[in-house]
């Protein structure tokens, strides 16, 4: 066993005490005596093994979307506020886990449970549908967003996973759209619910990323100077239902268009333009938690100006 499972199973111990030994509470909490030392993780799950953890995972052929193969559809990457993860096909979508623990649970989700039930550290609180989910990059076509679609293979990769970093890299190997191999590296920190996305290869089509457009929700988007804006959306829009914020944060020189259709919330980058840019996702239960549009606003606000000052 590795050093860091060996701090994940004594801290999954730990914190399954915790949470009998507070049970009878209204609101159970993590006792402040217990130090989280790992608040970040990357996984890709082998359903052919029972979800033993994987370095790297490529799809075989004849492979379908909803072949189960892998645990969640895909590879996964964490901190101590949020989940991330990206379906491993031509949807390309992400989605998000809500964390209601700061600790590292990847490793145990799709292993047998229903991750769309409430457990004791979250659940999968998004519907991605068509759309491109909480910030998954696609295409833009005939003056449409589309997700990127086919390819010949997809590949997952486990590039960082310590206890500060995680990250994962997925390949598109022929897509279809791109007319050639498209990559990107996602990438996480502890104490953060932004993940960074950046996209490597050209594409024959302009690249695009968007948000899913669920009803009463509201679209928010910035109106202060400097090279990084952002657009948003708030609302009772998770599964459980409650509130969820998801925001894109963009480089405006970057960007050949920022507007909405019947699915997306959606930002399409200049042609040629390889995408770097940030999504995030603040939903109501993760510790310490954003639970209203106000704290939000200003959450989006404040890391902005954060991203202007060049301090990430």
């Amino acid at each position: 066993m590795t050093h860091k499972n060996l701090t994940l199973s004594l801290l999954t111990v730990s914190l399954t005490a915790s949470l009998s030994a507070c049970s009878n509470s209204v609101t159970p909490e993590v006792p402040v005596n217990i130090e989280i030392t790992d608040r970040a993780a990357a996984d890709i799950g082998n359903l052919q093994d029972n979800g033993a953890q994987m370095q790297s995972f490529e799809t075989p052929p004849g492979f379908k979307q909803g072949d189960k193969l892998i645990t969640y559809e895909g590879p996964g990457w964490e901190s101590d506020k949020t989940a991330f993860r990206i379906y491993l096909d031509g949807r390309n979508a992400l989605d998000i886990f809500g964390k209601k623990l700061p600790a590292t649970v990847l490793s145990t989700v799709g292993r047998g449970e229903d991750y769309h039930e409430m457990a004791d550290w979250g659940m999968d609180i998004l519907k991605v549908g068509n759309s491109l989910g909480a910030g998954g990059f696609g295409v833009y076509e005939n003056g449409k967003v589309r997700q990127i679609g086919t390819a010949r293979s997809y590949k997952a990769e486990v590039v960082k996973d310590d206890i500060e970093t995680a990250a994962v890299k997925v390949t598109h190997l022929g897509s279809r759209a791109c007319r050639g191999t498209v990559a990107a590296t996602y990438t996480i920190k502890a104490g953060e619910r932004m993940s960074r996305v950046q996209v490597e290869g050209g594409c024959a089509l302009p690249y695009a990323t968007g948000l899913i457009i669920h009803p009463n929700t509201s679209s928010i988007v910035s109106d202060g100077t400097g090279e990084w804006q952002y657009k948003a959306r708030y609302g009772a829009q998770s599964l459980v239902p409650d509130n969820l914020g998801l925001a894109i944060f963009y480089k405006a020189s970057d960007v050949e268009e920022v507007s909405t259709d019947e699915d997306d919330d959606y930002v399409v980058f200049k042609p040629r333009t390889a995408p770097d840019y940030y999504t995030a996702a603040a939903w109501a239960q993760e510790p310490g938690g954003i639970t209203t549009e106000i704290q939000f606003r200003s959450w989006l606000e404040q890391t902005r100006i954060t991203l202007n000052a060049g301090a990430r």
